[in-house]
Parts: structure tokens; sequence; C-alpha cells
């Protein structure tokens, strides 16, 4: 065999695969090539920005601010309990008044001894002597134009708070201050539902041995202090509990007392208007939620004009909150409330009082 030495061009098999970055080595073994074919340098990293060492307080800052995480380490730990012991004594005290609450048919009669209502030859009022009470009526069906003046008038947020208003008591506690009163003096911020606790003596009845005369219970009842205005708190909590917002309404309807003698909105549109209290009409309705705030001041026996004038206000409470339209609230003011007949004339005078005796 003759030796040639040279059989062309030497085989090269086909690159399937890219060539590996300089990074990853330029052989099988995996070590970094050192000449040119590795693919080069990679370029230099930046170096990290350096955080900055934490500033370091003096010995007094320090001392100030653990002495302040110290106190507030306690007030925290002893709020949450005190809070605590304060939700569960308010709880059990307003359980006990939910057992000792009575149904609401119980609770709508205020009077411990009755009235008298004189008819003349044609079976019309005469005369009434007394606290007249009209009879129970329902706050589903009185007059739509008296329930929503009295809400108007004494809650107006009745329907969205569970017996106590926080909002209404800051803001009676600012107005009192404002006006150089004690913080509970004047207005109190009570809602329809702590009027009505008041009313009902916090579940205390009347005791002929203890009051002389229920004159004198209810003033004891109506009297405030801080301890009253706590019991209230329990007391309102446990009503709403017990009995729905139209119950605790009707309760409120027919114990409030609205001067000359009558006791709850029934006698009150029968003694000034002549009408049951599910007839009464814008300006009516307004004059006798009205008379709630001072009720022998606003009687519109005692002085009419400023019963009317009282009325008024109402009137443009009811057409703030939307229960009036501005047309209706002109009429009512156009034509305000008018005595009935016998309440004009003051019917009965010294013969009524003759046949009293």
């Amino acid at each position: 065999m003759s030796e040639s030495g040279n059989w062309g061009t030497p085989l090269v098999a086909d690159r399937r695969y890219p060539a590996r970055a300089a990074s990853g080595g330029g052989g099988g073994n995996g070590k970094r090539s050192g000449g040119k074919s590795g693919g080069g340098t990679p370029p230099p990293r930046k170096p990290a920005p350096r955080k900055p060492a934490p500033r370091k307080h003096g010995l007094i800052v320090t001392m100030i601010l653990g002495l302040f995480s110290l106190i507030w380490r306690i007030i925290w730990g002893v709020g949450w309990r005190v809070t605590a012991v304060l939700a569960l004594i308010v709880f059990g005290a307003s359980f006990y008044f939910y057992q000792q609450l009575p149904p609401v048919t119980d609770l709508v009669d205020a009077r411990a001894r009755g009235s008298v209502t004189m008819l003349d030859r044609d079976s019309q009022v005469f005369a009434w002597r007394g606290e007249t009470f009209g009879g129970m009526i329902d706050a589903e069906h009185v007059s739509e134009h008296l329930r929503n003046a009295v809400v108007a008038t004494e809650d107006k947020r009745y329907y969205q708070h569970f017996g106590i208003s926080p909002r209404g008591i800051a803001s009676a506690v600012r107005i009192n201050l404002s006006e150089g009163r004690g913080p509970l003096e004047g207005n109190g911020g009570s809602t329809i539902t702590q009027q009505v606790a008041k009313l009902l003596c916090l579940g205390v009845q009347y005791d002929p041995a203890q009051w002389k005369t229920e004159a004198a219970y209810e003033e004891d009842c109506r009297a405030g202090g801080v301890w009253r205005k706590i019991k209230e708190i329990p007391f309102s909590f446990a009503m709403e509990a017990k009995y729905s917002k139209a119950e605790i309404l009707t309760i409120y309807f027919n114990r409030a007392y609205l001067g000359a003698g009558a006791r709850g909105f029934e006698a009150a549109a029968q003694r000034y208007f002549g009408k049951s209290a599910n007839q009464v009409n814008p300006a009516e309705a307004a004059m006798l939620a009205g008379l709630l705030k001072a009720p022998s001041r606003y009687a519109p026996t005692n002085n009419l004009k400023r019963a009317q004038d009282r009325a008024n206000v109402i009137i443009g409470l009811m057409e703030e909150q939307d229960y009036l339209t501005a047309e209706q609230a002109n009429d009512a003011r156009a034509h305000p409330a008018e005595l009935s007949e016998a309440a004009a004339k003051n019917a009965g005078g010294f013969f009524a009082d003759w046949v009293m005796e």
C-alpha cells in the first residue's frame, strides 16, 4: 500500500447546539477558558449601595421613648380589662331588667287614680277633671304626621340606634358646657327609649307609702344625676331587646304628659282639638309634639300663640327631615292648629269644680 498522507478535507460533525456563553466555560470539563475563544471577560459588577447605619438615639431620648412605651402598655393592658368588666356589668344589668319588664299593655296607663270627663245633654265634652287618659293608642295606627313629628323632634336617629345615641349625648354635653351649665344639666341627649325608661321610673313602681303623691313620685323619677343616667343605659338596652321600636313608641304615646291634665297623645288630641290622635293633621301633630319639651309652658290652653310658634319649629324639623314636602310645610304654617270649642272656652269652670266636690 502506498502512503498518500492526504485523503482530502477532514470530516467535521455538524454543530447542533449553540456555543456556551463565555461565563459557562469553554470545555466539557466546565472550566473557564483563558483564551480569546472563551467569549471575552464579563463586565464588572457595580458594588451594592451601602445601607445607612441605624441612627443611635441619645440616652435621654431612649429613656423617654421607653417610658412612653411602658405607659402605653400599661394603659392598653388595663384599658381592655376594664372595658371587658364594664361590658359584662352592663350585659348583666340589661339581662336583669329584661327579665323584669312586663308586657306592653301593662305599661300604657301611668295613672294610679282615674279622671272624670263631664258631658253635656248632647253627649259633648263639657269639662275634664283629673288626669285624662283617652285610652290606649297603637303607634302603628296613629296619624302618620304625629308619629313623624315626635321622631323628628325628640330622636331623629330613633330607628338606627339600639337605645343609646353616643352622638346625641356628646352633642348635649357640648351644648350644656357652651352655655355654662354642667355636662349633664339641661340637654341630656336622651333618646326616645331613654325617655320611656325615665317615664317607667326605671322599673320602680309607685308606692303610696314611699311617696305622698303621684306628682312627688314622678318628680323623683324625672330627677337627673349621674347614677340615674348610668342606670338608664342597661334599662334602655333591655327595652330595645324586649320590645320593638313600635312598641316603645306605643308606651311613649300613652304615658307622656302633655299639659292640661292630658296623659298620652290620645287624651291630648281630644282635650285640645276634640278629635282622636289618628285624625290630627300636620299642624296639630306638630303642636302636640311640641308639648313634650315643656307641657305646661306650651299648652295651647295657656297660650295659643306660644304653642303655635313652637309648632312652627317642629314643622321646620319635619320638612328638614323629609317628613313633609315644602308645600305641606307651608300649608301647615299658613293654617296653624286651633283649639276646639270646648278647649277654647276652658269649659267647666267653677261649676265643674263644684260637681267634683
